[in-house]
């Protein structure tokens, strides 16, 4: 019996991995991108700050069979650290477990996520390059809504560049048929709204919506969306992806 699950589990991580190098070469070919490609911070690489939305007593939103945001959030930003971390990259954590990170004497729930938000931007600041990629999902009153979603900060000219990037690759490679386009946030997205880095905001998918819940939930499909996330960084700095991987149409 033993035998037969070691052999099962074997053949699922080959199609697993033959699925995600599939995916990542039927990328389609830019035309042109190259040239937009962001500059590398003066020749070194920057430190990535990878934000787990919400945490501790702030759990975001709450969707179909009470999943909670702040757990996805956080197991996504987990992968993405790792995909980081192993590639020389200095990688900074708004958080790490289920905490939030206000102030010790602030009380009152709004009040701790104020402080909380405030504390993130503040470790923004302590870093002179740096990219910031927050991480959290998305609900709406229609159950139909499905599909990630990127939004980018006004203060960085290269934040656009690279929620274009993400958008179009996790498209591509995971969602051909999302239609939704990245945006700029508005002052209610708080941190990608001030941050004066590169900045963006990944709604990786819909809590109201049934798929989109049992997607976010397979640990599989969440690393696919931190794979994605971590290659378009790279083409965002001009560097070498694993494999080749576009985001043009």
């Amino acid at each position: 019996m033993n035998r037969i699950k070691f052999v099962s589990a074997a053949l699922a991580f080959v199609l697993i991995m033959a699925f995600i190098i599939y995916a990542v070469v039927s990328v389609i070919q830019s035309s042109g991108q190259s040239a937009r490609r962001a500059s590398t911070f003066g020749g070194h690489m920057p430190t990535i700050i990878i934000d787990a939305g919400h945490g501790g007593i702030d759990g975001g939103a709450v969707g179909i069979g009470n999943v909670i945001e702040k757990d996805i959030n956080l197991e996504i930003a987990l992968i993405l650290r790792d995909l980081f971390v192993i590639n020389g990259f200095e990688v900074v954590m708004t958080r790490e477990q289920d905490i939030s990170i206000h102030d010790p004497d602030v009380t009152g729930i709004r009040a701790q996520k104020v402080s909380d938000l405030r504390n993130r931007l503040a470790m923004t600041e302590r870093y002179a390059d740096n990219i910031f990629i927050s991480i959290h999902q998305n609900i709406f009153r229609d159950p139909g809504q499905w599909g990630t979603q990127v939004f980018y900060g006004p203060e960085h000219t290269g934040s656009a560049l690279l929620a274009e990037l993400v958008q179009r690759n996790i498209v591509a490679m995971m969602q051909p048929e999302n239609r939704r386009q990245h945006r700029q946030g508005q002052s209610n997205l708080f941190l990608i709204y001030n941050i004066r880095s590169p900045a963006i905001l990944v709604e990786c998918g819909f809590l109201s919506n049934a798929q989109d819940v049992e997607s976010l939930l397979d640990s599989q499909y969440q690393a696919q969306i931190a794979f994605a996330i971590f290659c378009s960084t790279l083409q965002f700095l001009g560097m070498e992806t694993p494999v080749n991987i576009s985001a043009g149409r």
